[in-house]
């Protein structure tokens, strides 16, 4: 009964509960303080493996062209990890366009790609468990950590269209080819414009005001379509012209101009350039009569254009009548280009005729009783349009001397009749339209002798005032060299570089007047000449022209060479264009920051 007493008041008590409940409690919560402590431990690992890969993306985009592998390998050391904790390392090219899902932007590309401009790294690493290896079998667990970094750089370079010298005529010729009238104005005129620099950025604000374009940014204003009209308005519309303005009213004056895409005049290679041509095109500046000579290219493709040249060549008569067809730049190629590494430009391909005529005192001493009275030389010239193609742009660059941009150079062959070929030359005559229709390729075959050389043979009883002597030749080049072109930090806005060889101009003349390659013939009117003479003269004169035409063969390389050279220099000079050669310009280089862009 005691018993039963003591056990009735000892339950009855409460004293002493909360120690248990606090027992009990202390038990989970310092369960609760193991795991939380391992969780924050796993939490700052985490978020240092992933700033350590971070770290290692940046390191590797910004020596894409050097050596990342091995930068982003001293990341990862210099971070205290393993070597081993670099479990992957690819580059690739990562395109900043919004409709794309984010997955999708990254594209897997060999380091030697061009268009490399990201990296993907993914680090792995074991972080240690302190409390909760009690709870599991396990004193670690394995961390991941992803990162991809991009750099957006590009340069802005334009190739071929950059008039060395000013001539009226062929620009009036140009111009008129395009208003679809004839056009006189001076040299002078043309000389404000040259003498004009605009901005990419005041000039593309001025053409979506003229383009009613203003709602569209700059990405869509240069790809639209616009015209002659609105380019011309736009260089007025800046006030940048001070001195004449007489070219860009003529042109305004146009009811019917051609229009064309903007892009075939500035182009945009690639959405990461697109995104920051508000900020980029101001940088580059280019002068108002380049920007009107391309556009006359561009609304002319595949045009006649007829003008009358002169120019102070020796032994070079009179005015020479030059005719000039240039094609569409392939793939539409634009003038100017803003672009990453991988962008290409091309010039177009040129076809041209000229008449011209030297002084017969070249062809002095074809023998005794022989005289040159004239001497005339119709030239077909067939020319392949060139290539460049942006290699690498070095951001790390300092100093002036040291090394901005490399191109890849070269010229685009086009098919002829008998091969491909950089340039054709021909000496002859082709029947209307061979020469404007610039979807047939000249051909040899159907070259016909032009007449080129008037003589007086006088014999001791018979002279001859007018024997006229044709000639017919024709020569190609299929190769030529493809270097690459460096550019430095002085070059920039600078000088053009020349693509291609200079010297391929003199080698493919020197082999279309080689004697072997020329076929000399007598006029018909002269062969009927000849059946007239009685047969007491005729043994005479056949012989001396028998003489003439042994001697010939020989003299022409030396005596028409240079004037030839110097002639086809100068008018190519003229239309901006060269045999084997282009001009490149790198107008700006933009290094952009390198952004984590995953």
């Amino acid at each position: 009964m005691r018993i039963k007493t003591c056990f009735r008041k000892y339950s009855s008590q409460e004293g002493g509960a909360v120690a248990i409940i606090v027992a009990l409690f202390l038990t989970v919560a310092v369960g609760f303080m193991a795991i939380g402590i391992d969780l924050g431990s796993l939490y700052f690992r985490q978020k240092s493996l992933q700033t350590q890969a971070d770290m290692t993306a940046i390191s590797a985009v910004l020596n894409l062209s050097g050596t990342p592998d091995d930068h982003a390998q001293a990341t990862v050391i210099g971070n205290r990890l393993d070597a081993l904790a670099l479990t992957s390392l690819e580059y690739g090219r990562y395109i900043y366009d919004s409709a794309l899902p984010a997955e999708d932007r990254f594209e897997t590309r060999d380091l030697s790609d061009v268009d490399v401009n990201a990296a993907e790294v993914v680090l792995k690493d074991a972080a240690p468990l302190f409390f909760s290896q009690t709870f599991l079998d396990t004193d670690s667990t394995p961390l991941s950590a992803s990162a991809t970094a991009a750099r957006f750089d590009f340069a802005s370079f334009s190739l071929g269209s950059r008039l060395l010298d000013l001539d009226g005529g062929i620009l009036n010729a140009l111009l008129g080819a395009a208003l679809g009238s004839n056009v006189s104005l001076s040299l002078l005129d043309y000389q404000a414009l040259l003498d004009t620099q605009i901005d990419l950025l005041t000039f593309t604000d001025a053409l979506a005001v003229r383009a009613d374009l203003v709602a569209l940014d700059y990405a869509d204003i240069l790809t639209s379509e616009i015209d002659l009209l609105d380019v011309a308005g736009a260089i007025l519309d800046t006030g940048l012209v001070s001195g004449s303005t007489d070219v860009l009213t003529a042109i305004l004056n146009c009811t019917a101009c051609g229009s064309f895409n903007a892009s075939e005049l500035i182009g945009i290679s690639g959405d990461n350039v697109a995104i920051q041509l508000e900020d980029r095109l101001g940088t580059v500046s280019v002068s108002a009569l380049d920007v009107l000579k391309a556009t006359l290219d561009i609304v002319n493709a595949n045009r006649l254009i007829e003008a009358d040249v002169s120019l102070p060549i020796p032994n070079v008569l009179g005015n020479v009548d030059l005719a000039v067809v240039v094609g569409e730049r392939e793939a539409h190629s634009s003038w100017i280009n803003l672009g990453e590494r991988g962008a290409t430009l091309h010039t177009a391909q040129v076809r041209l005729k000229l008449d011209v005529d030297l002084s017969p005192s070249l062809l002095s001493g074809l023998g005794v009783g022989v005289s040159a009275l004239s001497l005339r030389v119709p030239i077909y010239a067939e020319i392949a349009s060139a290539t460049v193609t942006l290699t690498d742009l070095y951001c790390d660059a300092g100093g002036p001397n040291d090394r901005i941009a490399s191109f890849d150079t070269g010229l685009t062959p086009f098919t002829g009749t008998n091969g491909t070929h950089v340039v054709e030359l021909f000496i002859g005559e082709f029947d209307a339209p061979t020469f404007e229709d610039t979807t047939t390729p000249l051909d040899a075959a159907n070259l016909n002798p032009a007449d080129f050389l008037d003589l007086e043979l006088n014999l001791a009883l018979i002279t001859i005032d007018l024997f006229t002597l044709q000639l017919k030749a024709h020569a190609a080049t299929g190769n030529a060299l493809q270097p690459q072109i460096d550019f430095l930090v002085s070059d920039i806005s600078g000088s053009p570089k020349t693509v291609g060889s200079g010297s391929l101009l003199t080698s493919t003349i020197e082999s279309l007047l080689d004697p072997n390659n020329l076929e000399i013939s007598i006029s018909s009117q002269s062969q009927s000449l000849l059946g007239g003479l009685l047969s007491l003269l005729l043994a005479p004169v056949v012989a001396l022209v028998d003489t003439v035409l042994d001697v010939l063969p020989g003299k022409l390389l030396g005596a028409l060479l240079t004037p030839i050279d110097a002639l086809l220099d100068g008018l190519l000079n003229l239309l901006g264009v060269g045999i084997g050669q282009a001009d490149l310009t790198l107008d700006g280089v933009a290094c952009g920051k390198v952004v984590l862009v995953r």
